[in-house]
Parts: C-alpha cells; sequence; structure tokens
C-alpha cells in the first residue's frame, strides 16, 4: 500500500513539468487580467454598476456566503486599476520564473476577490482557475526556469531537479472533476437532454457566427450535442489511463478548438484544459518508467 501511495503521489518527476504548467498558468491569468483591465472601472469600483454593498448582497443570494474581496475595501478606481496592474506585473515575472509563489498566491487572492466582488460577471472558467492555482500555490513551481530554457529543453547552468509528482496529481484529479461535473450538470437540462443545445448556443449571443445558418443544420448539431456528452464522458478515462492517453489529448485538444471557435469568451477555457493536458505527460523525462499508478 505505501508503495503505491508513493508512486502516485511523492515518486518525484522533472521540475520542467511543473514549470511548463507554471508559465502556462501564468500566461493565462495574464491575459484575464490584461482582458479586465480596461472593465475594472465598471464592475469591481464603487462607481460602476453597483456598489460593493449591493455586490455582496448578490453574491449572498447566489452562493450563500458572505463577499469577501478587496475591491470591496477599495473605492477608488485608481487603486482597483493598481492592484490589477500588480498582478499583471507579477504574471510576467512568474513567467520569468521570478518571484512565482508570491505571485500566485496574489492572482489567487484577486482572482478569489472578483468572483467575490462581481459574480455576476463571472463563469465556470473564474472557478476553475481559483482552484488551480490554489493546487500550484502548494506544489513545487520549477522556478529556475524561464520560457527560453524550457524551450530549449536545456539549462547547462541549472541542476537536475526533481520534485515529487502530488501537484501534477491534483491537478489531473481536478481536469476530470471538470469534465464529470459538466456532464452531470448538462444532464439535468432539458436542452441537452433532448439533443437541442448545439443548436440553440450557436442561435444566441454566445455563438461566434452569428445568424440562422445553425437551424439548416439542427441534425447534425443534434448529434453533436449528445457526441459532445460522450467525449467529456470519455476524456477522464482516455487521459488517466497511460495507453490511451495520447488518444484522449488528441480528442480533447479537438474538442477544445472547436469550443473556443464556435463559442465566445470561451477560449480562456478552452486553454486552460489543454494546459492541465500537461500535467499527464513526462515531456522531459528520458525513461518511461513503468508505474503501478495509472497516472504515470
Amino acid at each position: 500500500m505505501m508503495k503505491g501511495f508513493y508512486s502516485i503521489w511523492l515518486e518525484e518527476v522533472d521540475s520542467r513539468r511543473y514549470a511548463a504548467l507554471r508559465i502556462g498558468f501564468s500566461i493565462l491569468l495574464l491575459m484575464h487580467f490584461l482582458w479586465l483591465l480596461p472593465y475594472s472601472d465598471s464592475l469591481l469600483s464603487n462607481e460602476g454598476i453597483s456598489s460593493s454593498e449591493m455586490s455582496a448582497i448578490g453574491f449572498h443570494e447566489i452562493t450563500g456566503g458572505k463577499s469577501i474581496s478587496f475591491f470591496n475595501l477599495i473605492q477608488s478606481p485608481i487603486l482597483v486599476s493598481i492592484l490589477l496592474l500588480s498582478a499583471i506585473a507579477l504574471c510576467i515575472l512568474s513567467i520569468l520564473g521570478k518571484y512565482s509563489r508570491l505571485a500566485i498566491i496574489f492572482c489567487f487572492l484577486i482572482q478569489l476577490s472578483i468572483i467575490h466582488r462581481a459574480p455576476i460577471s463571472t463563469t465556470g472558467w473564474d472557478s476553475i482557475i481559483t482552484n488551480l492555482c490554489l493546487i500550484l500555490i502548494f506544489s513545487p513551481l520549477g522556478t529556475h526556469w524561464n520560457p527560453v530554457s524550457l524551450l530549449r529543453n536545456q539549462n547547462p547552468k541549472e541542476p537536475d531537479i526533481k520534485f515529487p509528482r502530488y501537484g501534477l496529481v491534483l491537478i489531473q484529479i481536478q481536469t476530470c472533476v471538470i469534465y464529470w461535473q459538466s456532464v452531470f450538470q448538462k444532464m439535468g437540462d432539458y436542452y441537452w437532454k433532448n439533443g437541442e443545445s448545439i443548436t440553440y448556443f450557436l442561435l444566441s449571443h454566445h455563438g461566434r457566427f452569428q445568424g440562422k445558418w445553425p437551424v439548416h443544420f439542427h441534425d447534425l448539431f443534434d448529434k453533436i450535442n449528445y457526441l459532445t456528452l460522450l467525449i467529456e464522458l470519455c476524456l477522464p478515462v482516455l487521459l488517466w489511463i497511460s495507453k490511451t492517453r495520447k488518444i484522449g489529448v488528441i480528442i480533447g485538444i479537438g474538442f477544445h478548438v472547436s469550443i473556443a471557435i464556435l463559442g465566445i469568451n470561451l477560449t480562456l477555457f478552452s486553454m486552460t484544459m489543454m494546459i492541465c493536458y500537461l500535467a499527464f505527460f513526462p515531456v522531459w523525462e528520458k525513461e518511461m518508467k513503468p508505474v503501478v499508478s495509472l497516472t504515470n
């Protein structure tokens, strides 16, 4: 039992696997904060669409919890912008491997504050990236690797450092939970159960290509509706088993690229899921050692 526990959670892996995830998620957070910056006054300050008091009431009505946010304490749009600019600067430093843990902690607190301050403007992606930040806070980050040395696949100035794999496993589990939770929620929706959700999605303001064209292909989209459920149901199994992992990644990348192309504001979500796939692959391992775990 102890041997199995060790092989799943504590077996050492190349630190570059963590560095790739750190860089990937830092880029995602950077893109997110840059997109949010022009709208920060209206969404996060008291001069925007709602005061902190009204947002706290809305957060409680949506979640039943208490709103705790930096942006509840900050009244000035200038200070809100400074806070976001600080997060942007720290994201850049994290990408370069500098002050990465401080950057991830700060970005986690900012992202959590955004969810609590403007719950109506957030999506499921906000919760996903917040959970992933929490995992990274307690994981090795491979901070001695920067994007240049990582892409070159070598850095002679740095030692061969290895870290326990527990952070990778937690991201693997999070990825599987996201897919299965999505299937569970969709099965409770009338349009998904009846095969009509994709057509209605493309006809709505969420679709990237506006018009009535989806109506002419509704038979095809009805089949794609059920295919989507099947893909989300099977992807965790394909990714978890080492022999089918490459197939799962190919299917997953095609799946998420399609989502990003057809849907508005789904690019970051699709990129996040594809970056999570890095946790499943020992990209830099010279030898693919067989292990007891299915998550090698």
